[in-house]
This record gives C-alpha cells, structure tokens and sequence, in this order.
C-alpha cells in the first residue's frame, strides 16, 4: 500500500534567500510573489521582475523579504531622482545602506504608477465594496516638488545638525537628507536656512538624544499668502508668502526657547512657534493642549482658549484663500487639491438650495460651495478649524456659511430625534470627507435617512471609501463616477472622488 506524504515543506526561516517573480504590486505598492503557496511582499520590486531576496519575516500563510539583486529588470522601472531611495545599482544590486521610507513609486514610470493607482482602486472598490464601476484616469499634474508641508526628525550628519526622515529599513532610524524631491522649493529653502540658524546657535546639542537636548522634531510649512487684491497695508502683508516652522520640543524652558525664536529672526516672513512632546514618548506628537507661544519674558500655552489671528497665516489654494494655523489641517499639494476642487464644483447636481461640507476643516471647499448653493454648512469637531473658518468668512465676507464646532456623527445623529441644534432642512448635496479611518455608521445612517439627490465622497483610503460606499449603494444610491487624483506622487497613496446620485 502506498503512502501519500501530505506535510507541508516547511516555510523558509529568517536570513533564507530566495528567488521569486512579481506577479503584481499590491495596494501599498509592494512586490508580490509566491513561493511554495505562500504570499512573499517585497519592497522596491515591480510586475515581471524576478529577483534575489533575503526573508525578513516568516509567518504561516506570508512571507516578508528584502530585495537583494534584481535579476530580470521590468521595462518601467526607472531610475530614482531621489538620492536617498533604496535603489539597485547597475548590476542589479541593492544597497546595504539605510534608505528614506518614502515615495515608493520613484522606481516606476509616470505612466506605470498612475495606471497602478487607478487599478487599485478599482481592485478595492470591486473587492471590499462590491462595485463593478469604470474608473477613470488619475488626473494628475507635477510628481516633484508639490508638498507645502514636511514633518522632520532633526538629527546628526558629519557633526552638524541635519534633517531627516524615517528609513525604510528600520522605524527607530532616521536618514539624514541635503535634499528631497517632494519638499515644494520654498520650503526646503526655509528648512535650510534654519538648519542653517540652529548650527550656528547651539548645533547638536540642540536635538535630543533620547537623554539630552532640546528638539525632537519639526513640521515646517510654506504659505502662499491671500490672493485678494490688497487695499490696506495688512492686506499687503497677508499677500505676501510666509513660513511656518513648529518645532516639537522637550522643554519648556523659556529662556531657551526665547533665545532660538530670537536667533531665528534673521529669516525673513518666518513664523516660530513650540509644541511640547513628552521625551518619555517614541513618536514625536505636536500636541495643540501643550502649545508654546514664546513672548518677549515667558512662554504661554495657546490652546482654542487663547486662539489668535495673529498666530495664523493665510494660504491659498487655487482661487480660495483661507486662514491657517501651525496645526491647521491643508492638503499638501496646493496644485491638485485646487483640481480636485474644482471638479466637485463642475459636477452635474441636481438641486442648488442647501449644501452640507462633513469634516469640513478650515472650510476652504465649504466656501467653494457658495458659487452653486444658496445656503451652506460647514460641520468641524476640530474646534480651532471652525474658529478659522469663521474668521476667514469674516474677513472675506462670505454671510452664506453656517459652520458647526461638532463631531459630523453627532449632528448627522440628531437628525429627525429633536429640538437640538442639527440639519434644519433637507440637504440638496452632501459632501463627505472623512479623515483616513472614513465616516461613522451614524453619519451613514442619517444620510440614507435623508435621502439627498447627491453625495460626494473624497477619501485618501480606497479601503475605507469602498466599505462605506456598501453600505450606501446597497438601495439608495448608485456610484456616478469615481475620479482618482494624484495628491501624493511617487507614493502608494491616491486621493478618490466619488459622486453618487440617489436612485
């Protein structure tokens, strides 16, 4: 009689190298492979390559590897702009040094990674959400040099204080960078002039070690100014560019921090402000409730209680200006967000009465919404978004909006349950805009409960997009068209606009 051996060959352990060949990428943008059954994810590897790889991690139905040397090499992959990214050299080989964590898709063609990204969302909306719909092209515009933007670790290089960004290869380290490929040029010019500023001052003893030191890590942002025509001498100081650096630090030491916001003077249309980050913490948090507003002898916490105007700067995307503080949330790229904005304001909707902007921000798209609609509102939890909006609306005269300082669940929650302050009338169009996580079941709940003959849905996450739109589309409503926009090139991440109109 014979037996048949049914035991499975054992997965390769930590440290074993295979060779494999990409079928696809998946929606992270990484390789992936099989090998005896098994899923292999690889970083840095594109369709149709086969490739010498290193395990990294060993589970019982995947496996993760590192590439080692690409073996066969894909008619798209193109060679990075980025120094600093974790590219094979011309045999093939891959370095055995510490890379930056981003922009995954340098490697590929433009037209490689755009047909990629719009696969993909396809691929999640078909899969998660059970919609067989036409996607369209990304729409896209310039891949380098788009973010106004950056989150920084400050660290060390040849004994001077430099600015880095997380490595691929390890959470805990950090790649000093001369240069990056995404920063918008105005910005990395103020991020070197402070580098700059902060060598001279104290240099290295300034960053913390994880002992000592003062700065953990900044967030710098560069500012267009308003575009309305100026009248007053304000008015033309609110034109002009600004920066904004907020440096996460881990004291609260006035003297020192009066003594960096001082020597930083020297950079011309500079705002400096510090946020506390508790050293005992790994990640670097800039927390708005620890918010340091240095003055002339004492540093004050600015929090929404003791918000002010002067502490904000106005930024433009497209034709809408708006205020923004040192936290404000913006999308980092002025050119494709003014897009994306614009197509929602050219969408076929049929009724022009009242409008409802959910997570609505500084309400830039909100305000937008008044060259369609007679009434609009604008819902925010975030509290110091609303007082910016209202300000904004103040200074600019928009009477139209009415904005909302409360969770989008709590207000879409209410509707139909009582007297408390909620929809007072039944929206013609409803814009969803959900952070990353997408939208409450009770925001779903009540938008199906009110029936608006159109829906907009704007998502940096197809996963969480596709799961909503289920539920949505299950009776009520049916998908129109589904646009993605290219907000983060050279990246996995793509930005979806969906329109749907009630059936």
């Amino acid at each position: 009689m014979t037996t048949v051996n049914t035991t499975h060959p054992s997965p390769p352990q930590q440290g074993a190298e295979l060779v494999v060949e990409i079928e696809t990428l998946t929606s992270s943008a990484e390789g992936l492979a099989r090998h005896q059954g098994q899923a292999v994810f690889i970083p840095g590897l594109l369709p149709g390559e086969s490739a010498r790889v290193s395990i990294q991690k060993s589970a019982r139905d995947y496996l993760r590897a590192n590439p080692l040397q690409i073996l066969k090499g894909s008619a798209t992959r193109k060679r990075p702009e980025c120094p600093y990214h974790h590219a094979p050299d011309a045999d093939g080989q891959f370095p055995n040094t510490l890379s930056c964590g981003g922009c995954q898709l340098q490697i590929s063609n433009r037209e490689q990674e755009l047909d990629f990204k719009r696969q993909s969302v396809g691929e999640i909306l078909s899969r998660i959400g059970h919609l067989e719909v036409e996607v369209q092209p990304v729409v896209a515009g310039h891949p380098f040099h788009y973010r106004n933007k950056m989150a920084l670790s400050l660290t060390s290089h040849d004994g001077q204080l430099a600015w880095g960004l997380r490595s691929s290869e390890s959470n805990s380290a950090t790649v000093p960078l001369a240069t990056c490929e995404i920063a918008g040029l105005d910005l990395w010019k103020a991020a070197g002039q402070i580098l700059q500023v902060l060598n001279q001052d104290m240099g290295p003893s300034l960053m913390w070690n994880g002992q000592e030191g003062i700065i953990r890590g900044a967030t710098i942002r560069s500012h267009t100014g308003r575009i309305s025509p100026p009248r007053t001498s304000q008015d033309r100081a609110e034109t002009q560019p600004a920066r904004v650096v907020l440096f996460a630090v881990a004291t609260h030491n006035s003297d020192i921090l009066i003594r960096l916001r001082d020597a930083l003077k020297v950079i011309p249309d500079l705002h400096v402000h510090f946020s506390y980050s508790d050293p005992r913490a790994n990640a670097v948090y800039y927390d708005r409730a620890q918010f340091l507003h240095v003055r002339t002898n004492k540093t004050t916490c600015w929090t929404e209680a003791n918000f002010k105007e002067e502490n904000c700067c106005w930024h433009t995307t497209g034709p809408w200006s708006t205020l923004a503080g040192p936290t404000t949330f913006l999308q980092v790229n002025d050119e494709m967000a003014a897009q994306l904005y614009s197509r929602v304001l050219n969408l076929p909707f049929e009724g022009s009465g009242f409008a409802v902007d959910a997570y609505c921000g500084v309400g830039i798209l909100t305000r937008a919404l008044l060259g369609r609609f007679d009434e609009v509102m604008g819902i925010e939890l975030d509290t110091q978004s609303i007082k910016l909006a209202r300000t904004t609306s103040r200074r600019l005269q928009d009477c139209r909006v009415e904005w909302v300082a409360e969770a989008s669940e709590a207000v879409f929650g209410r509707v139909g349950k009582g007297p408390e302050r909620t929809i007072h009338s039944k929206p013609d169009l409803v814009i969803l805009d959900p952070p990353r996580k997408g939208c409450q079941q009770e925001v779903l709940r009540a938008l199906l409960e009110l029936k608006p003959s159109d829906v907009v849905y704007i998502s940096c996450h197809p996963a969480a997009l596709a799961r909503d739109l289920r539920l949505l589309c299950r009776q009520v409503y049916e998908v129109v068209s589904v646009e993605p926009f290219d907000l983060f090139p050279n990246t996995h991440h793509v930005e979806t606009l969906v329109h749907l109109k009630r059936k």
